[in-house]
């Protein structure tokens, strides 16, 4: 976990402090998602087509997918999460798809959230089918 951890710290970190700063100015939480994704498709098209001009989208790389978003809702991040994967369902019905989720509260930090993120993650890929895993 200590190589997915990095890698996705590094490709994040940078949005992630952009959205604590807001988070703790208007006590709005944000969330993580990550996406692993085992198809034939890009998926960076498909993804900003269907999220808000305020959520940051990051490709991580050709399987791994970041978008981070504030949850104004608290079944935001169960909505967003539910639309990605019948979207991309939708679009390449062969596809293994896991997509793991957390969100933070006013205090936490990326430190904090990520690694909750990536361990939801890792249970989502583990099932034979394709899953959503928002343990946070």
């Amino acid at each position: 976990m200590a190589y997915i951890y990095a890698k996705i710290k590094e490709a994040v970190s940078q949005e992630a402090k952009h959205f604590e700063c807001i988070s703790k100015r208007y006590e709005l939480p944000y969330c993580i998602l990550l996406i692993w994704y085992e198809g034939d498709r890009d998926l960076s098209d498909l993804i900003v087509s269907n999220t808000r001009c305020a959520d940051r989208f990051i490709k991580i790389d050709d399987r791994l997918y970041s978008l981070l978003f504030f949850a104004n809702r608290p079944d935001s991040h169960a909505t967003v999460a539910n639309k990605l994967l019948y979207i991309i369902e939708r679009h390449n019905p062969t596809a293994k798809v896991g997509i793991g989720v957390a969100c933070t509260n006013f205090s936490d930090e990326i430190d904090e959230v990520l690694p909750q993120a990536i361990q939801n993650l890792l249970i989502a890929k583990e099932h034979d089918y394709n899953a959503i895993e928002d343990n946070f």
